[in-house]
């Protein structure tokens, strides 16, 4: 048995037992058939796999254009299918096991960062307000919007949610008398397997990714967002919020290209791309206003270890005189905001 019929029978396996959602099964599979099945150690017998094997698989992986992501994939997909192997009693040693720390540490050293480099990928306070105006710009000719997008771009910015739990939501998850949102679904658009169905991919709703609910206070400009959302395009109760002309579900995918025409004709840097970065945008936001970091993980429905190190920014983007833009770590001060009877004092 080869290597990739292993991970095959793995994935087969966890989808067989629930194991997985229906995205992560197609990562999976994508991964077995692009970073496993088309290299050498994709071919070789699973009880002939070493160390050095592995090591060397590795390194090929590492010296392609792949990003980090990816080859962490790989590493976690191989090392799942071995110890399952192991389990069923077919193997005694996982190879991958004994050299998953050392690959691990030179993937982190892969990502050594410069002095020019962003620690996370925000917008800067220039950027925030060029894309705010941006998107309200409308059409001389019929008054309507420019972008048809950009009110959902708006809302994703003060609200801080996840792509899937935006084109998830219903009208009906607004509560606009006492300003909350109710944050209980995600939706993606997975591979189709259900051979009756002619449709390739389909749209698949379930629960959050950290499958935690969550009722959040919404922001006077998201309120505000949702206020034009919906006189612009109206819905009923059980209607998703984030529509296209023609009434359809947006995917994520399509919705990063609807932003990506904004930054590309604002002449953002090609770094600053999707709906990812308003997520990222917002938590770094709240953060400069005095939030800790427990409560903006609350918020943003994450982990804090993940808010901290993969959401707040710690460097910034400042113009210079010569109108360059430079990465640079601030001085540290004291971020508390002041109560309002502190505040009176002063």
């Amino acid at each position: 048995e080869t290597v990739a019929t292993l991970c095959k029978k793995h994935l087969l396996f966890q989808i067989d037992n629930g194991e997985l959602k229906p995205k992560s099964i197609d990562r999976r599979e994508d991964t077995i058939k692009n970073q496993i099945e088309k290299y050498p150690l994709g071919k070789m017998q699973i009880n002939a796999i070493t160390a050095i094997d592995i090591d060397n698989h590795f390194s090929l992986l590492s010296e392609s254009s792949l990003s980090n992501s990816s080859i962490e994939k790989a590493l976690d997909v191989l090392n799942a299918a071995y110890n399952w192997a192991i389990a069923r009693g077919e193997l005694s040693i996982n190879p991958v096991a004994q050299i998953k720390s050392t690959i691990q540490r030179r993937l982190a050293n892969r990502e050594v960062k410069t002095a020019d480099d962003a620690d996370v990928i925000v917008l800067s306070q220039e950027e925030r307000d060029l894309f705010l105006e941006e998107s309200l710009k409308k059409n001389k000719w019929n008054n309507n919007y420019k972008y048809y997008g950009g009110l959902y771009g708006r809302f994703l910015l003060h609200s801080g949610l996840r792509i899937g739990e935006f084109i998830g939501a219903l009208w009906e998850d607004y509560d606009e008398e006492n300003g909350l949102f109710r944050v209980d679904k995600n939706m993606v658009y997975a591979k189709n397997r259900d051979n009756n169905n002619e449709k390739k991919h389909i749209s698949i709703t379930g629960s959050t990714k950290n499958k935690k609910s969550r009722l959040i206070k919404l922001s006077p400009e998201a309120i505000e967002d949702l206020k034009l959302i919906k006189e612009r395009f109206p819905g009923k109760a059980k209607e998703h919020i984030c529509r296209t002309r023609t009434g359809k579900n947006y995917t994520a995918t399509e919705m990063d290209h609807l932003m990506n025409t904004i930054f590309r004709n604002l002449g953002f840097d090609k770094e600053i791309s999707g709906t990812h970065v308003f997520r990222h945008s917002f938590a770094t936001e709240m953060h400069n206003q005095g939030a800790d970091i427990k409560d903006i993980a609350a918020y943003i429905g994450d982990l804090e270890s993940t808010a901290s190190n993969y959401y707040v920014a710690s460097r910034v983007k400042i113009r210079t005189k010569n109108d360059e833009t430079q990465i640079i770590v601030p001085l540290p001060t004291n971020k508390k905001v002041p109560t309002k009877d502190e505040d009176s004092e002063h």
